[in-house]
Parts: structure tokens; C-alpha cells; sequence
């Protein structure tokens, strides 16, 4: 068990002090300590609430490691209620879906190949018990339900609840969206292709509106391209998806249903099983959380935690209070009036203290039952989220940093382990809220005239800990 105390000026040990400056205008939190002794060797707001971003995702995926472990796996189910004859139910067939965030429909196939059963008299059932409540965790922006990185976490996810497609503009015709022919959505346009000079003289967007089941139409003005506008539409009506795959599934296994395919939400734990499919470890599915930042991993994960925990359907909520109930049982982790709306950090209503996100790295570092989730960060110039970050690209910190990014709008954070040049290894947090700058000035860095200034922070925050010139300090 790991005691993490912040607050007593005793444990901070300030030396020299760094040249740079945070940003103007917006609000800035840091801390660094030795990863092995936790003892602080900077800090500014510590306790300052701020938006976390995906650096929250070090929350969940530690309170995944202490309850689950790394070998825990999600098991998607095939039961049936009725009489077997054979190859043929008398009866109902279940797809008991559980919030498996990397299941396709050829692996639900697959399954419902494994079942055995090749007639059904009754209804297929996909059943959605596993979790209760909103798809999608309070505090999500509304202009970002149309794109994948928002797909609903429900318990029934198939090919991310994600649809892929493509809008080709070309000068003097007009915009067209298209999806691959398999994919049971319908996307259309109504988008006009402007010229540069047309460009300067009125201002163009584009936009997309949603409607039942699963038809996306876009509309407004874009610039012309040689190559094709990637798109990537999240699901909006889940049945009618998880309906439209399982109908094509069952035709690929030659399974015939004299009834129909229906969601549903029933206990059914006691229904016979006929085939299971379980999903990669949560070892392997935390690597998507943490060094890809997948929210749609992250969110499942919460809402199992809430389902695991409490031993009821799991949601946003109890989902986020399992996550402090672990924390606090298995780490003494105290979040004390940290907010948690999600378990991506994609809300605008989360809040936590730098300190809260310190005391999660040390666990990482210092506990056996967490340890492996070091292993998963994105390192700097060469993996995940840190690959291509500019701040990180230069000599001195290439390689060097193993950390998890946060980045909404106005926010850029960075939470992780950092290798001095000595060989030591420190826990850091650097947490940058309220970012902001005029538009002029944001013309001038586009046209390589200067640079962001919370990038250029992050950079000599990051270059002063690699040196041990203890960043920030005051």
C-alpha cells in the first residue's frame, strides 16, 4: 500500500529555478518527483482543479490494473432459451454483448459459427444488460457526435461503432461522400467546392447533420483537393447497426431465424451457453488506451469497472465512482473533489489536481499489481501519442519521456516518467488549461512565424528536468 501525501512544504526540495515561463493568460500545474521515493522536487498548483484531458486515462486504466489485472478479458457470449434438436433452437438465440471495444463482425461471426446452431424458430436477441444509462459520458461536445474518437459506448460495440468513407473535392464539380458499399449507413453532400480567391470571400465550413438510423448528411463549403477528405462517422443508432451486422453475420453462417432480431436487455446469465469469444487481455487492450488514447477502450473500461464493482449494469456513474472506490481501497488514493464525468478525459466537466495524477504515476511506478502499464506509454520521437509531438523531437528529450498526452480544446497536458541524464527517473505532471491566443498571432505561427507558446513551455518545461534544473520551480 502507497501513501501519497502532497502539500507538506518539508517533502519539496526547490534548486536552481528555470528561465521559462507558462503561457499568458491561462493557468498552468506541475509537479515532479523521483519515481522511486516520491519525493517532490517541484511544484506549482499542485491542488489546482483543471481539465485533464486523456492524461485521465491514467486514472482509469490504473483502477483497471488493481481490479481486474492484466490477464482479465472481455467474454462476448452465445445462449439460447428453448430445446436444442441438433443444429436447430426451438427457441431464442442471445448474443450476450459485453462492452468488448475491439469486437468486429467477422469475429461475431466467428462465434456464431462456434454455437453449433444452424436454425432458429424463435428471435435472435442482442442483448445490451452489461451496461444502463447514456452511451456517452456527460459533458461530451455536441459537434463531436458525428466522429469516431465519440463512438457510443455501449455493451453492444461492433467495428468500433466507427464507419469509414471519403469526400472527394474537385474544382468546378461538386463535393461527394462516399462509404464502402458493405457499411449499412447512408452519407450524402451537398457541399460546394470553392476556390481559394471564392475562400477569402466568404467563410467556408463544413458540417454534418444526423439522423435515424444511421444516415449522415453533410453540408457547407470546402477548399478543392487532389486526395480525398478522410471521414470516420460514429454510430448513432446502435440497434439498427448491431441489428444490420448480426442479419449479415448470421447470412454468412447460414443460420436461418423464422423471427426477427431485436435488442434487448434481460438478465440472462442463466441461460445456457453455446459459444463464447474473449477479447485480447486488458493488458493488451490498455496499450490503445494509453499509448493510441483510445476513448472508446477507456469509456468501456469504465463502465465495466461500475458493472464489476457494484454488480449491476455498469455506467457513467457508477463507473466513475468505482474508479475512486478502487483507487482509495487498493492505492489510498484519495481524489477528494477531483470531478470525473468519463474515464477518457474527453469531457469538459472533468477535474483534477495535478497531485491526484502524481500519485497515480507513483503507484505505476512503485506496485508490482500496476507496473506493467509503464511499459504501455507512448514514448518520445518514437511511439504512440508522443511519436510526432514537436515539443518532444529534439536530442535532448527523444526517447527520454514515457507519458501520457491530454489535449482538448484550449488544454495541452502531459503526465509521465522522464529519464534524467543522469539515469534517474522522475514522475512528472505539466498541466496547461486556458490556452489561448489572438487570431493574428495564431496567423503569424501557421505561417512559421513563431512558435505555440504552450508547446515552447512544454519543451524547455521537459529539456529543464532532463538536466535536473528542477523546471518551473518558484
Amino acid at each position: 500500500m502507497i501513501r501519497f501525501i502532497l502539500g507538506l512544504t518539508a517533502l519539496v526540495m526547490h534548486v536552481s529555478v528555470a528561465a521559462s515561463t507558462p503561457p499568458a493568460h491561462g493557468q498552468a500545474a506541475w509537479l515532479l518527483a523521483d519515481a522511486s521515493t516520491g519525493k517532490i522536487e517541484s511544484s506549482h498548483n499542485a491542488q489546482l482543479l483543471l481539465k485533464p484531458a486523456s492524461t485521465q486515462k491514467l486514472i482509469t486504466t490504473l483502477a483497471g490494473a488493481l481490479a481486474l489485472g492484466p490477464d482479465w478479458r472481455y467474454q462476448t457470449q452465445v445462449r439460447y432459451r428453448g430445446k436444442l434438436q441438433g443444429d436447430k433452437l426451438v427457441g431464442d438465440l442471445l448474443i450476450d454483448f459485453v462492452g468488448d471495444p475491439s469486437l468486429t463482425r467477422e469475429q461475431l461471426l466467428a462465434l456464431l459459427n462456434r454455437s453449433g446452431v444452424r436454425s432458429v424458430s424463435g428471435n435472435v436477441l442482442l442483448n445490451q444488460q452489461r451496461f444502463s444509462g447514456y452511451h456517452r459520458g456527460d459533458g461530451w461536445s455536441w459537434n463531436d457526435l458525428s466522429v469516431c474518437y465519440t463512438s457510443p459506448v455501449s455493451a453492444l460495440i461492433l467495428d468500433r461503432n466507427c464507419v469509414q468513407g471519403a469526400l472527394y473535392a474537385r474544382s468546378g464539380q461538386p463535393a461527394r461522400a462516399t462509404v464502402p458499399a458493405h457499411q449499412p449507413v447512408t452519407v450524402s453532400a451537398q457541399v460546394e467546392v470553392l476556390s481559394q480567391a471564392e475562400q477569402k470571400q466568404q467563410f467556408c465550413s463544413l458540417e454534418v447533420d444526423m439522423t435515424p438510423p444511421n444516415q449522415y448528411r453533410l453540408t457547407g463549403c470546402i477548399g478543392p483537393r487532389k486526395e480525398p477528405w478522410p471521414l470516420r462517422f460514429a454510430i448513432q443508432d446502435v440497434d439498427a447497426w448491431g441489428e444490420d451486422l448480426t442479419r449479415w453475420a448470421l447470412k454468412q453462417a447460414g443460420i436461418r431465424i423464422s423471427g426477427g432480431i431485436k435488442a434487448s436487455h434481460i438478465a440472462a446469465a442463466d441461460w445456457p451457453s453455446l459459444a463464447s469469444h474473449g477479447s485480447p487481455t486488458l493488458k493488451e487492450l490498455s496499450r490503445n488506451i494509453l499509448e493510441h488514447s483510445d476513448n472508446l477502450y477507456t469509456d468501456s473500461l469504465l463502465r465495466t469497472l461500475g458493472a464489476e464493482h457494484f454488480q449491476q449494469p455498469g455506467s457513467f456513474r457508477n463507473g466513475t465512482q468505482a474508479v475512486r472506490d478502487i483507487l482509495l481501497q487498493q492505492a489510498n488514493i484519495d481524489l477528494g473533489p477531483s470531478w470525473l464525468a468519463d474515464g477518457s478525459g474527453l469531457s469538459a466537466h472533468n477535474l483534477v489536481r495535478g497531485q491526484d495524477l502524481l500519485a497515480v504515476l507513483l503507484v505505476m511506478a512503485q506496485d508490482p499489481r500496476a507496473s506493467w502499464l509503464m511499459e504501455l506509454l507512448p514514448i518520445s520521437g518514437e511511439t504512440g501519442t508522443l511519436r510526432y509531438r514537436r515539443s518532444v523531437q529534439n536530442s535532448a528529450l527523444k526517447g527520454k519521456i514515457m507519458a501520457k498526452t491530454g489535449t482538448i480544446a484550449h488544454v495541452q497536458n502531459l503526465a509521465g516518467f522522464i529519464d534524467t541524464d543522469t539515469g534517474q527517473r522522475k514522475a512528472f505532471v505539466l498541466l496547461q488549461n486556458g490556452l489561448s491566443i489572438s487570431p493574428r498571432h495564431e496567423q503569424n505561427i501557421a505561417a512559421g512565424q513563431g512558435e505555440w507558446p504552450a508547446r515552447r513551455f512544454e519543451r524547455e518545461w521537459l529539456e529543464a528536468a532532463v538536466f535536473q534544473q528542477a523546471p518551473g520551480s518558484q
